[in-house]
């Protein structure tokens, strides 16, 4: 079991979201970082469907009640058990007692708690990921506050995998500054090859009113003609532009439906790389095909 002593300013559990909703009015939400969350989860031994919490400020901390092994995975947050200095990315014993710290990211927005056995919170439209808007799932349908108690879904502590770590590769995926790659469409109409051309040679700022709903980008206006579409489904990834011509990438908590028209959209492969830029870091994009989107390493 886990107490909650500082619990950030935005600590929630998430796990990879609600499939088959969205035409409810349920957006699929979970992680931000779905990439980082299966890691942590691997690194226990959960099933990659396993809630974890999601961490995406300064201050964390963390008493294990009793032993157990939790592995934090995503953005470098620097870790303390009782002030020893550990390794993220990595699997790790705590006994009763024990204070983990979680303090800045070098870089990145978002880092995910994995606790072996699982996070037990009960399951709303068939996952345990926190839509905080709506007020359902997760934790009480909120965000994690001090003195509450996370207890595993599974009995047993999983000391095999206790200092188990991730491959170097996995946090070069994040510094990788190559362009994010898209896919065009499917609103054609509204842009020429001439915007298109624009979208692809400028560098956009991450705008510091971006969140879990989208990330809104400030750079080059985008040229489109005037006008709005019908309300159609939108999906993560979808690169929305309002008349001010500057694009909104649709992130994990996005609406169901959206009126402005879609230049293109981010393919699945990295979304994980939009979702841990910071307000002020600089993102590009570049074309892409449907064959080299399907056989980019998958997330689902």
């Amino acid at each position: 079991m886990l107490q909650i002593i500082e619990p950030g300013i935005f600590t929630t559990l998430q796990d990879l979201g609600r499939v088959g909703y969205q035409k409810y009015g349920v957006t699929r939400g979970g992680a931000m970082d779905p990439r980082a969350l299966r890691a942590a989860n691997e690194l226990v031994g959960n099933d990659a469907t396993a809630a974890c919490l999601e961490i995406m400020s300064n201050g964390v901390t963390l008493r294990a009640l009793e032993k157990c092994v939790v592995a934090l995975a995503g953005a470098p947050y620097i870790l303390r058990v009782q002030e020893r200095a550990v390794p993220h990315n990595a699997a790790l014993y705590l006994r009763a007692g024990e204070i983990l710290q979680m303090r800045a990211p070098a870089w990145g927005c978002y880092a995910y708690l994995a606790l072996g056995g699982g996070v037990a919170a009960p399951q709303v439209l068939g996952s345990r990921a926190t839509a905080l808007r709506d007020g359902f799932g997760g934790w009480q349908g909120r965000a994690l506050q001090s003195g509450d108690v996370l207890e595993p879904v599974r009995a047993g502590v999983p000391l095999e995998r206790a200092g188990k770590m991730l491959d170097e590769s996995f946090a070069r995926y994040y510094t990788d500054d190559a362009p994010l790659r898209i896919l065009w469409g499917p609103h054609d109409e509204f842009f020429d090859a001439a915007t298109r051309a624009l979208f692809l040679r400028a560098s956009f700022r991450v705008s510091e009113l971006s969140d879990r709903q989208a990330a809104r980008l400030q750079g080059a206006a985008l040229p489109r003609r005037a006008g709005d579409v019908l309300s159609c489904g939108v999906t993560r990834g979808a690169i929305q532009v309002p008349p001010d011509g500057q694009p909104i990438v649709l992130q994990a908590d996005h609406q169901t439906a959206g009126g402005y028209p879609i230049l293109g959209a981010v393919i699945r492969a990295d979304i994980p790389r939009l979702a841990q830029k910071r307000a002020g870091e600089r993102v590009r994009f570049a074309e892409t095909t449907l064959a080299q989107a399907h056989a980019a390493p998958q997330i689902k």
